[in-house]
């Protein structure tokens, strides 16, 4: 092992090729000595492996055809409410009592949520009679036991059962909707009975004579020993004096036998092969040399080189220093795959390694804004007293210079504009720092809209700016604070009307999505700069030089985040800017009160 371990891998796998040419070699010479002796035992047990695998393989297929079946009808829309609200049209309609012998199967049952049955259908087409399937009946305590074990799972289950109309193939799938959201509501049961007509279909697949057996009804064909090395092993092989009876044995999901197909195999096809080709171990060590030869200049060439490259150029990346670095992928193989995931893992760190220090960086900002805010409501708050005072002395002094002129007339009012102007800012700071505390109510996303349009056009803010609100007929039910969203429907407006000196035209509409709405604001200005686009939700950042503070934005921003939604810019299709607002159904249920 030790000389093993210094070996490069290409005399390993010279070593290994040599080997296994030389394993196989002696492996043959024993096994054809076996054959040449003991084959009729040898193929008796290989043919009682390949019958129970094709009778196993039958089940099988009926359990993937039932759950097509089951799919066709758990799949649907009409099938999930009807598990919460059972209808007669849905029963008449879409569950007739002809779609079991149509699709050739013998039961049908609708459980709801809560384990109840609410739709149960059942007909044996042999003997043309209904069947129903007794909870309390001994015989169907392992189906319904089995029904209920994976009750609760959102996937197929799929198992075998003794009922007290014979054995059962059984298919449970779960009933969830459509898009495959939402809860499981329920499990649709469909299933057939293993009788003579699927009897039959076994002995056409294995192309033998076949029977079923029931597990009580043993005693005539086996002894007891026989009985429990099948129920251990699932299948057994007895010999007889003309057949070969090979037994495959069914049992449900708890273990218990469900039912037991025999199959008559005539003895004459296992007769002894006593032919021998001692030219065949002369043939088999040339074929190992050459073949042994073969693979290893193909894997030299397709493997090992194509390693060693990977090898090298991955090298370079143990430093972590440079995370650009691509291997090449070449053909379309197991290699390829590597190199393939090797070049993800490697985007992925250079992603992550980029995106930590953006995290870092947006930490450390966050932490300067959360610093920055509360100084500035601070200093707002204390601001504000003072500048009251100010803004009252300077009424005063204008009431006494009532007729003042030259560069007191000219001051004053520009005093009074620019306290206003503080006034706003410190407003706005104020305003933000009151955003935690907001109650979320039951609303309508058009009824705040039409209210914000509504005091807009009496507050002749917008000029001559024409506001198109594309409104919808249904309702648009929302949980939040009308007062905020209204806040922030305002601004976009009104920030798109000053962009474009309150002229042109505003459009403002609003799509349903899955769980929530997205409102549209599209205006025909000149758009946002470059410079704004990098950081527009940020705060003090605004394209509207001295007159703005920049913070209308970055509240309205942290409003909309507050109801569990997102603020985007849209690319930009033309003219104008293109604001987005998506807002959740039900994103402020945190905040009732």
């Amino acid at each position: 092992m030790a000389i093993m371990s210094l070996m490069s891998l290409k005399p390993k796998l010279a070593l290994f090729i040599a080997a296994a040419g030389l394993v196989f070699s002696l492996s043959y010479v024993w096994l054809n000595h076996l054959t040449i002796h003991h084959s009729g035992v040898e193929q008796k047990h290989i043919t009682t492996k390949k019958v129970a695998t094709r009778v196993a393989e039958m089940v099988e297929n009926e359990k993937k055809r039932i759950t097509t079946i089951c799919f066709d009808y758990a799949a649907w829309d009409v099938m999930y409410d009807y598990a919460n609200r059972q209808t007669r049209e849905f029963e008449s309609q879409s569950l007739p009592a002809a779609v079991i012998p149509e699709y050739d199967l013998n039961i049908i049952i609708i459980i709801n949520r809560v384990k109840k049955v609410i739709y149960h259908e059942g007909y044996d087409r042999l003997r043309q009679r209904p069947l129903r399937f007794d909870p309390g009946h001994p015989r169907n305590a392992g189906f319904w036991r089995s029904l209920f074990r994976d009750f609760d799972r959102p996937s197929v289950h799929s198992f075998v059962s003794a009922s007290e109309h014979g054995p059962l193939i059984v298919v449970s799938a779960p009933i969830l909707r459509g898009d495959a959201a939402g809860p499981m509501n329920g499990r649709v049961i469909m299933g057939r009975l293993v009788n003579p007509e699927f009897n039959g279909r076994i002995g056409a697949a294995v192309q033998e004579s076949t029977a079923l057996l029931d597990p009580g009804g043993l005693a005539g064909e086996l002894n007891e020993g026989q009985v429990r090395r099948l129920f251990r092993d699932r299948s057994l092989l007895k010999e007889t004096r003309n057949y070969l009876r090979i037994f495959s044995a069914f049992a449900d999901p708890a273990g218990e036998p469900a039912f037991i197909v025999r199959v008559d195999t005539d003895r004459a096809l296992f007769s002894l092969q006593e032919k021998a080709s001692r030219n065949f171990l002369v043939a088999l060590w040339l074929s190992t040399l050459l073949l042994g030869l073969l693979l290893f200049l193909f894997v030299d060439r397709l493997l090992l080189r194509r390693l060693r490259d990977i090898s090298r150029k991955t090298s370079d990346i143990t430093s972590f220093k440079d995370l650009s670095i691509r291997v090449p992928g070449g053909d379309r193989d197991e290699i390829a795959q590597l190199s393939q995931n090797i070049n993800k893992m490697l985007e992925r760190l250079e992603k992550e390694s980029i995106r930590r220090q953006e995290m870092e960086e947006r930490l450390v900002m966050n932490e300067k804004l959360a610093a920055t805010g509360r100084l500035a409501a601070n200093i707002a708050h204390e601001v504000n007293n003072p500048l009251f005072a100010i803004a009252n002395s300077i009424a005063v002094i204008k009431n006494r210079l009532k007729d003042a002129g030259g560069d007191v007339g000219e001051v004053l009012p520009l005093a009074e504009k620019e306290i206003a102007r503080v006034r706003k800012i410190t407003r706005k700071l104020l305003d933000h720092g009151k955003v935690n505390l907001e109650t979320f109510q039951e609303g309508d996303v058009g009824a705040i809209m039409d209210t914000a349009c509504e005091v807009l056009k009496l507050s002749r803010q917008l000029g001559r700016t024409v506001v198109r609100w594309e409104r919808r007929r249904e309702a648009l039910p929302i949980l939040g604070n009308a007062d905020s969203l209204q806040q922030v429907f305002m601004n976009l407006i009104l920030n798109a009307s000053e962009a474009m000196g309150k002229r042109g035209e505003v459009t403002v509409r609003v799509e349903a999505l899955a769980g929530g709405y997205a409102v549209h604001f599209r205006d025909t200005g000149p758009g946002f700069p470059e410079a704004i686009k990098r950081k527009i939700f940020e705060p003090f950042n605004t394209s509207k030089d001295a007159k703005g503070a920049g913070l209308g934005l970055y509240i309205s921003y942290h409003i909309i985040q507050r109801h569990g939604g997102d603020m985007t810019l849209a690319d930009e299709d033309g003219t104008g800017a293109h604001l987005v607002v998506t807002l959740p159904q039900r994103g402020g249920m945190d905040h009732v009160r």
